[in-house]
């Protein structure tokens, strides 16, 4: 406990996860359909509720449409743990570091679940049904984001690959007792679960690498000479 095994994974993940969704541009249509101007989505991490005051100007306006994330829960996830295993070795294999460097042994991460709440808001239907059609045809069943397993873990670059998976469903709110003076809003809450994983303490090196003589040996009854 005293070896303080922190690596930075859950804020990895989620800058992985605003970045994946960090990227909506949405039309502004006409009566016929047709986009006269386009606004970018903004996507903050904070609390639903806290992003509320922070968005507000000092006219009591919210800057909308706005995306709102932040982490509900995080728990262990039975359905990775297969065994307990203490962990695995890699062997350096590339050109930039030479076979006789040894290898770096990799301890067994513990798989956890990131719950995140998502919560969208904006002043027009049609904005949110923009904003979940971006990622709701791709979330299905899941998307993937790629990160690296902590490089004082290991001295290669190793890729991690974590699904990111939709609850299936968004609940909406519609301002249907508001003050004359405050601004209608549309909120959509959903949410997502990111299979991650948690590192122990690691990084040491175990020594140069052993290897092995494939060639076949022929047992003889006596020493022959040439």
């Amino acid at each position: 406990m005293k070896k303080k095994p922190f690596y930075f994974e859950v804020k990895d993940v989620i800058t992985q996860f605003i970045a994946a969704f960090n990227d909506v541009v949405i039309d502004r249509y006409n009566s016929s359909r047709v986009s006269k101007d386009q606004i970018k989505v903004r996507y903050v991490y904070s609390p639903k509720q806290r992003a509320l005051h922070n968005l507000m100007n000092k006219s009591q306006h919210i800057k909308l449409p706005a995306v709102v994330v932040s982490i509900a829960s995080l728990s262990r996830d039975e359905s990775r743990v297969f065994n307990k295993l203490r962990g695995t070795y890699e062997v350096h294999q590339n050109a930039e570091i030479p076979k006789t460097s040894g290898s770096d042994f990799i301890p067994a991460p513990v798989p956890v679940d990131i719950k995140l709440n998502m919560s969208i808001m904006a002043k027009y239907q049609t904005d949110v049904d923009q904003i979940i059609s971006n990622f709701i045809p791709y979330a299905n069943p899941y998307i993937v984001i790629s990160w690296k397993i902590p490089s004082d873990i290991a001295t290669l670059t190793q890729e991690v690959r974590s699904e990111v998976l939709w609850s299936g469903d968004i609940s909406l709110e519609y301002p249907t007792d508001v003050d004359p003076n405050q601004p209608a809003r549309i909120t959509a809450d959903t949410s997502f679960t990111i299979k991650a994983w948690l590192w122990p303490a690691g990084g040491t090196k175990d020594g140069p690498n052993i290897f092995y003589a494939n060639t076949t040996l022929q047992p003889m009854s006596a020493i022959q000479y040439l």
